[in-house]
Order: structure tokens, then C-alpha cells, then sequence
């Protein structure tokens, strides 16, 4: 029997990222514990995000070997540095180039699928390049695109989609070519489905495997947490916890207004963040405005042995909208208040497994941190029937033999 192997498209994440957040368990989980004998894993325009001292921004692809099971290469956001005074131009002759050579590379080592981790540009590109080679593709879909535009009001994807009528054209066209959909929850699929995804070839792929190992270790084991708390000046299950981008789409300002509101009822907490993003200056300013700075801290990106000791000491995780964040919590144990949205409703089930609001009634999601913070015997029990539900949800060997099932349907359908 032919190996299998494996190509992602995915530009969640640059390599030089990856280890810095220690991450790479996202990564080398592809292979699903062999059943790939190999995978590529492929950032089309890495140098977008990458400093200069981890690679040139201009030039041909680059190959990073990993292990010898995984393979990461990062394109670039141009071809020619002379030619950077025309970016379009430039971009399109390196992504040009970086077809070709993919194409090459899935002939020589005879690679058996294709996999784009979303339905915009990486769509078209796995598309495009399944058609090329004659694979199955896959689609991953990783957000609810019709709900974050209702948020922040522009396109996904501005610099290659002008506007969002352009976008849903194209997510019609991959959702309704891939070769198999499957969401990242069932908000994600049902977004799909409503988009033109096929019922009979769609399925979920939950975060679980991704995770790193650090947090399914049971919080009372794990390695302690305290001294990086302090070095933030901040004691243990005396501050508010968010993990996640400092977007719009995610609300981290609710968290503020949160601890605005507990701070003029005199709970002596603080809010911690942590993650990165273009709402940071925002956040600081807003701090200041409310009288906050003090008890504010935006501890940046963390890696995930940090995330994973930290998170077991926080009073309560507040999660207006958090993927993969929101698992990471849920397996840390600590009580969770969260907005009835995307897929948080599938794990947290109101006053068992945590507390849900109604989105996005701000007033009733400060009382629901407040009735945590005064019910510390019932807000433990739900931190515990949440982790159970999340190690019943998320457990990477159920996952990953579901994961394998439906890609022996699909090779079974293109006779593989």
C-alpha cells in the first residue's frame, strides 16, 4: 500500500512564531500518530509576519525540516526586492513561483492529498493546486466569516478581497468544489454548510490534537505557576484571565468594562491578558480612561507551557469569543464566563459547565463574573464538570481516529 502524504495550506502561524509560542504541537499533530508518513506544512507569504533576522523578506520559498515526518516552508511576500515598489505585482510572481514548486514537490514525493486551513485565499490556492495534481482536497473552516463581518464590518481578507460580496463568491466556490469540509466546531460547519458545503462530504475536526500536552495534564500536577504571576505582579486566583487576539471580532474591551464594574463594587482583582493584536494601544488608552492601568496587565504572547500553568491559577477565564483559547481553559479547570456565540455554546452549558450569556449583554456578563467571584464553592464545581466535558470533547485519540476514518472515506471515493 502506497505511503500517504500530506500538504496543508495554512498561514495561521509563521515558523519563527511557532517557536516562539511553543506551539509545534500544532503542527506536528498533522501527521495524526503516522497515519501521514509525511507532511508539508505551507505559509504562502511568511515574510509578511516574520522579522528580518529569521529570513529575508524577498527571494524564492524556503524549506524547513522539522523531524523527519514533518516539513515546514514559508514563502515569500514577493519575488524581487527591486521590484518592491509594485507589491501586487511582486506578490503575485512569488506566489506564481511557489505553485510551481509545490506542484513539482507533490509529483516527486507523491503527495495524496491536499488541505487549506480556510476558504479565501488558501481555498483557491488548495483548489487550484488539487486540480493541477489531481488529488482530493480538503477545507478546514475555522471561523464563522458572516458573523465576524457583522463585527467588524470589512471584509476576511481586505488586501486580497476588496469587499465582502467578493469574498462570499469565492468561499461559495471552494466550499462547494472541496473533496471534504470540515469545521473546527459545529458553528464553523453549519457556517460552511450554509455556503456550499455538501452535507454527505462535510464533517468536525475539534481543536483537541492541536493542543499542546501541557494542558491535559490534570492542574493539580502541573509544574507551578506562581513565579510567573509574580514577575507580572499578580497573585493567584486574584485576577481575571483572557487568552486570545486583540481584536474586534474577539471583544477583549468586555473585559475591561468587566473589571470596571468589579472594581466599583470594590473586588480587589486584576485583569490579565494575554495575546497581541491591533486593539493593544486601544486597550491602554481605554485602561487609562477608567483608572485601570493599575490593574491592567497585557503580558503579550506567551508560550504554551506558560499559558498551561497559568491558566489553573486564574479566579475565572472571561471569553466574549475564543477558539482554541477557550479548550485551553477548559481543560485548565477554572470556572468560565462566556458569550453565547460561535462555538462556545457546544462546551459551556449554562450553570453546569460554566456560565453563558446572551450575546452581547455586557451588564449580564459582569454578573455573571460577579456571582463567580461570590460563589467560589459553586464556580469550582462547574470548573470541574468542564473539564470533563472537555477531556470527553477534546481527547486527541478519539479525534484522531475520527479524523482517519474520514480520510479513508475519501481516498475510498477517489479510489485511492
Amino acid at each position: 500500500m502506497n505511503e500517504k502524504k500530506l500538504l496543508v495550506l495554512d498561514t495561521s502561524y509563521s515558523l519563527e512564531d511557532i517557536y516562539k509560542q511553543g506551539i509545534l504541537k500544532s503542527v506536528t499533530c498533522r501527521d495524526i500518530d503516522g497515519y501521514f508518513a509525511h507532511v508539508w506544512t505551507v505559509h504562502p507569504f511568511a515574510t509578511l509576519v516574520t522579522t528580518k533576522e529569521w529570513a529575508l523578506t524577498y527571494g524564492s520559498p524556503v524549506y524547513h525540516k522539522i523531524d523527519p515526518a514533518h516539513s515546514f516552508i514559508e514563502g515569500k511576500i514577493g519575488k524581487y526586492k527591486w521590484l518592491k515598489f509594485l507589491p501586487p505585482v511582486n506578490f503575485i510572481l512569488s506566489q506564481i513561483q511557489l505553485i510551481f514548486q509545490l506542484r513539482r514537490l507533490i509529483k516527486k514525493e507523491g503527495i495524496s492529498i491536499i488541505r487549506s486551513g480556510d476558504i479565501l485565499y488558501m481555498g483557491l490556492l488548495g483548489w487550484v493546486l488539487s486540480r493541477i495534481c489531481n488529488i482530493p482536497y480538503v477545507v478546514r473552516v475555522g471561523g464563522n466569516h458572516d458573523k465576524v463581518f457583522e463585527t467588524i464590518g470589512k471584509p476576511i481578507q481586505k488586501r486580497l478581497f476588496k469587499t465582502r460580496k467578493i469574498e462570499k463568491k469565492v468561499e461559495r466556490f471552494v466550499l462547494s468544489r472541496a473533496d471534504l469540509v470540515v469545521g473546527a466546531n459545529q458553528d464553523n460547519l453549519d457556517f460552511a454548510l450554509e455556503n456550499g458545503a455538501r452535507k454527505e462530504y462535510s464533517s468536525i475536526f475539534r481543536y483537541g490534537n492541536l493542543l499542546h500536552e501541557g494542558h491535559f495534564v490534570d492542574p493539580g500536577l502541573r509544574e507551578e505557576g506562581e513565579s510567573l504571576l509574580k514577575k507580572l505582579e499578580v497573585q493567584p486566583n486574584k485576577f481575571l484571565l483572557y487568552i486570545g487576539r486583540l481584536e474586534k471580532v474577539k471583544h477583549p474591551d468586555h473585559v475591561l468594562h468587566v473589571l470596571s464594574d468589579l472594581r466599583n463594587e470594590d473586588y480587589n482583582v486584576k485583569a490579565v491578558f494575554v495575546g497581541r493584536g491591533t486593539m493593544l494601544e486601544e486597550l491602554q488608552l481605554l485602561a487609562e480612561k477608567m483608572q485601570l492601568t493599575d490593574d491592567v496587565v497585557f503580558a503579550g504572547n506567551q508560550n504554551q507551557d506558560w499559558i498551561s500553568r497559568v491558566i489553573p491559577l486564574a479566579v475565572v477565564v472571561l471569553s466574549p469569543h475564543t477558539g482554541r483559547a477557550l479548550s485551553e481553559a477548559a481543560l485548565g479547570m477554572v470556572p468560565v464566563v462566556a458569550y453565547d456565540i460561535d462555538w462556545q455554546k457546544e462546551i459551556i452549558e449554562n450553570e453546569i459547565t460554566g456560565l453563558i450569556v446572551k450575546y452581547p449583554d455586557l451588564n449580564k456578563f459582569s454578573l455573571a463574573v460577579k456571582r463567580i467571584l461570590d460563589e467560589p464553592s459553586f464556580a469550582r464545581g462547574l470548573a470541574h464538570n468542564l473539564r470533563n466535558r472537555a477531556l470527553n470533547m477534546l481527547l486527541p485519540k478519539k479525534l484522531n481516529e475520527h479524523e482517519i476514518l474520514q480520510y479513508e472515506k475519501l481516498f475510498q471515493r477517489h479510489g485511492h
